[in-house]
């Protein structure tokens, strides 16, 4: 799967950390069909807007998932670089691991999977952490 890229801070995150994860993901999730997915790596002000104007919570957010109903693109993802610093040091992972985590969590949400209720959170984390390598 091609990974479009948009980086608009002015951190150094190299395209390898999720291309890799893309390489892994047929194996976990074998129906997804799609070729390219997006994602934008930006600011909590950035993000805080679009979670305003897209999901009507005035806040900034870790990570926005944005399907698209496209043959070609899985959808667009957005990551508040800012936000993953911080909740990296809330939760004792590397900046490296959170944006990872982030990121397999908003493939899953365009692949249909959510975490409304304790049974759905499951079944997602699963695929998540089966992504990114753990048990």
């Amino acid at each position: 799967m091609k990974l479009i890229l948009l980086n608009k801070t002015d951190k150094k995150i190299p395209k390898k950390l999720f291309t890799d994860l893309l390489k892994v993901l047929p194996k976990v999730e074998p129906k997804v069909s799609q070729t390219e997915v997006e994602l934008l790596l930006t600011n909590n002000a950035e993000i805080h807007e679009l979670n305003r104007v897209y999901r009507g919570k005035d806040r900034p957010t870790d990570v926005l998932s944005f399907g698209l109903e496209d043959n070609t693109n899985l959808g667009q993802l957005v990551i508040s670089v800012e936000r993953t610093q911080e909740q990296a040091k809330e939760v004792g992972n590397t900046f490296e691991e959170e944006l990872r985590f982030l990121f397999s969590h908003g493939l899953f949400h365009l692949l249909g999977y959510d975490h409304e209720v304790p049974e759905d959170e499951v079944v997602m984390l699963k695929k998540v952490y089966q992504l990114l390598g753990r048990k």
